[in-house]
């Protein structure tokens, strides 16, 4: 009964869960770079219309956060999306709301997934924002722990894009994970960079990432899965 249990779930398709998280904080709006975040949605929808590959194997979601967080796209085939939702600024920058929300519809998505017949892969999280988090530091801690606790078996890789004013001090204690082999990084656009254009760059590093990883788990298998963005490809990033 195991091994056919096993088998099973062997012929079950593999997708990747990817996940787009943007800070829409005043400051955002204020500096125009909101427009570049709206188009990222459309970009990746693009992408994965024109490729059977990444349509078959890529699960996308977007979540955006000021104040408080909220689902902007719920995660799942780009194809059975009618009109892409946009995202709209206002706030501060929350980094706790995202992170406890993130891990709610992580579980929730996953879970779903898996009862659709899929595997599914660590999911990766994309987080762009332009500054330090406004939260008190045992709430953000918390909820950053809860979400990458060793326990949670769906828990994210996390990557962050830093425009404007953000720096490496300030980013770097959020990626997941730390140490290892599959150590994840925060990318920080160099001084004087436009955030537009920043995001812009951070949108094609994401599209890059999604089709290197589809096609690791198209060519590979079981032994294939995310694959970080090119340190080549963001030569304007520090």
């Amino acid at each position: 009964m195991a091994d056919d249990r096993r088998a099973t779930e062997d012929n079950r398709t593999l997708v990747l869960a990817f996940y787009v998280v943007v800070d829409v904080s005043q400051s955002m709006e204020m500096s125009g770079a909101i427009h570049s975040a709206n188009e990222i949605l459309p970009k990746v929808a693009d992408a994965i219309d024109s490729s059977p590959m990444l349509a078959d194997i890529v699960r996308f979601g977007a979540i955006d956060f000021s104040d408080d967080a909220r689902v902007v796209l719920r995660l799942g085939d780009l194809r059975n999306v009618p009109t892409l939702p946009k995202f709209t600024a206002g706030g501060r920058t929350s980094y706790a709301a995202a992170f406890r929300l993130l891990r709610q519809e992580i579980e929730k998505d996953v879970a779903q997934l898996r009862s659709d017949n899929f595997r599914v892969y660590r999911p990766a999280v994309f987080i762009i924002t332009d500054g330090e988090p406004t939260d008190d530091d045992h709430e953000l801690k918390t909820a950053y722990e809860e979400l990458t606790d060793p326990q949670f078996k769906a828990r994210p890789n996390i990557l962050l894009f830093g425009v404007g004013n953000a720096t490496k001090e300030a980013l770097d204690p959020w990626v997941f994970p730390k140490t290892g082999n599959k150590s994840m990084r925060s990318y920080v656009a160099r001084a004087g960079a436009d955030p537009k254009t920043a995001i812009t760059r951070a949108a094609e590093a994401l599209l890059g990432s999604i089709v290197a990883s589809a096609a690791s788990v198209s060519e590979a298998g079981e032994s294939g899965g995310f694959v970080p963005p090119d340190d080549e490809d963001l030569d304007d990033w520090i």
